[in-house]
C-alpha cells in the first residue's frame, strides 16, 4: 500500500492536452499536472530502483477538479494484475509544490515537488524513510 501512496502522492501520480504550447485561449493556463502519466523512472535516496514490466503498467490521472486517481500493478503466478487503485486530491501551493490528500482515513496529506520537462514530470518527496523520486511522462 505504501508503494500506491508514494507513488501517487509523488505522484505519484500527471498531463493530457488537446492543444499545442502554441494556441492560444484559457487552456494555455492549465495546470501542467493535470492528465495522464506512467512512469518510466523511479529512485531511493539516489540509487535507480529497477522497474518491472508490472510496474510501468502503473499510471496516474489527474483531472481539473483537483482530483486523482492511480493504479499499481503487481506480479502474481507471472501475470501482471491490478494491485489497487488510490484516490485523493490536489492542490498546486506553487513554486512546483504539490500538496497531495490521498482519500484513505490513516494517510496522511504529504508535500511534493513536481517539475515538468516537454511531456515528462519528475515528482520529490520526502519522509522517514528518506527521498523518492519518480520520472513519469504522459501517456
Amino acid at each position: 500500500m505504501k508503494k500506491i501512496i508514494l507513488l501517487f502522492a509523488a505522484i505519484s501520480t500527471v498531463l493530457i492536452s488537446c492543444q499545442s504550447d502554441d494556441d492560444a485561449g484559457p487552456s494555455d493556463t492549465q495546470d501542467k499536472f493535470i492528465g495522464v502519466w506512467k512512469i518510466i523512472q523511479e529512485f531511493e535516496d539516489g540509487v535507480e530502483v529497477t522497474l518491472d514490466a508490472c510496474d510501468l503498467e502503473d499510471t496516474l490521472t489527474v483531472t481539473d477538479d483537483q482530483k486523482f486517481s492511480g493504479t499499481s500493478h503487481d506480479e502474481q503466478n507471472g501475470t501482471c494484475t491490478l494491485q489497487g487503485t488510490l484516490t485523493g486530491g490536489w492542490e498546486n501551493l506553487g513554486n512546483n509544490i504539490y500538496k497531495i490528500t490521498p482519500d484513505l482515513p490513516e494517510a496522511e496529506e504529504i508535500e511534493a515537488t513536481i517539475t515538468f520537462s516537454g511531456n515528462t514530470m519528475t515528482i520529490v518527496t520526502n519522509d522517514e524513510d528518506g527521498e523518492l523520486k519518480e520520472v513519469l511522462t504522459r501517456s
